[in-house]
């Protein structure tokens, strides 16, 4: 508070004019009035009604113009004051506002008094994926930082705002020590901007690139001690997710084998209302169980075969491979030998589903 004393000081100083110096009249108006008032307790005004009208405006600015370097700036909108950036960090910037298609939803500050600009929205960025020993970075190429919410040009990197999204990239690209993957496309949302260069977002989706799309992705399940099928984190949570609300959203940007994962594990605990929901139910999609009843029936009234026989017995005993045949089809090879598949399609939304008649 002293320093901003001393800065209104000195700036009411420089800047009085000619006009607002007492004049002799003025201060004799004012001996008058102290003099001849009657109410000695009371507070008076001291300074005298003739006061150069330009001399008190120009105090109110000069005391508004230095609390705002020293201060929030803040700007009306709608009627309510609305905290605008700080003038080195998005300068101008109100929440709300529209910034390369992503929407401006607040400032935060952390404990040690940096500052962080919160952005919803979405984008499809490519650049490359650099696997440290803990975490995750993603480096955007030069077209991608334009479709970012930045304004200073500056380069940036990364971060993942959740454990999960870095699991999944590493498990997706089959990472188990520190490399660089180049040439990589991700859709990303809840964007954090920093004022370093290292920034967050979330990672919805992983766009696979071409050659790694077509390619053979060998890939183990998890079985507990019992022999019993186990599904990891993250994916244990998706299907808790997808077995409560049975939204497709929830599977956006898994792949072929997780979702393979997600219809063995309810066989292995018979929840086949979960498992009726993986189906791919796209209209138009011919279904030989129009149901959930149809699907249910058919289970209750199928004649029990060997353990052995099952497809669950049969995968928990393979080398399972994931392989991609084109942009919306792809199966898990089971057994070469025998050619055994089990067939997937992407629905109308691109997310991964599994076929009526899966296996092949």
């Amino acid at each position: 508070m002293g320093d901003l004393n001393h800065e209104v000081k000195k700036a009411v100083n420089a800047a009085w004019t000619k006009e607002s110096v007492f004049t002799e009249q003025e201060k004799q108006i004012v001996r008058n009035r102290i003099g001849s008032s009657p109410d000695k307790g009371q507070k008076k005004d001291y300074v005298p009604k003739l006061l150069s009208a330009a001399a008190a405006v120009g105090f109110v600015l000069l005391i508004g113009g230095i609390a705002g370097f020293q201060t929030d700036v803040f700007t009306e909108q709608n009627g309510q004051e609305t905290a605008v950036a700080d003038r080195s960090f998005y300068p101008g910037l109100a929440e709300g506002a529209m910034l390369n298609n992503w929407k401006l939803s607040n400032f935060e500050k952390d404990s040690h008094g940096s500052l962080s600009a919160v952005f919803t929205g979405k984008a499809e960025i490519t650049g490359t994926l650099d696997f440290k020993n803990d975490i995750v970075y993603f480096l955007p190429d030069h077209n991608s930082l334009k479709l970012l919410p930045l304004i200073d040009g500056k380069n940036v990197k990364i971060a993942f705002n959740n454990e999960a999204d870095q699991e999944k990239l590493k498990k997706v690209f089959g990472v188990k020590m520190p490399i660089k993957e180049e040439n990589v496309s991700l859709i990303i949302s809840g964007y954090r901007a920093a004022e370093g260069t290292v920034h967050q977002a979330d990672a919805v989706e992983v766009i696979m690139p071409q050659e790694l799309q077509l390619g053979p992705l060998p890939f183990q399940l998890m079985l507990n001690n019992d022999k019993k099928l186990v599904l990891p984190e993250p994916l244990n949570h998706v299907y808790k997710e997808f077995s409560l609300r049975g939204t497709d959203e929830t599977l956006k940007g898994l792949r072929p084998s997780e979702v393979f994962q997600l219809y063995l594990f309810a066989e292995e605990i018979e929840d086949f209302y979960t498992q009726y929901a993986l189906f791919n139910h796209e209209p138009g999609m011919e279904k030989p169980f129009p149901t959930l009843n149809d699907y249910l029936n058919a289970i209750s009234e199928s004649a029990s075969i060997p353990e052995e026989q099952t497809l669950l017995h049969r995968v928990k005993n393979a080398s399972l491979e994931e392989v991609t045949i084109d942009d919306s089809s792809a199966y898990i090879s089971i057994s070469e030998e025998d050619g055994l598949g089990f067939g997937l399609s992407k629905n109308s939304e691109g997310i991964w589903k599994v076929n009526w008649m899966p296996i092949q």
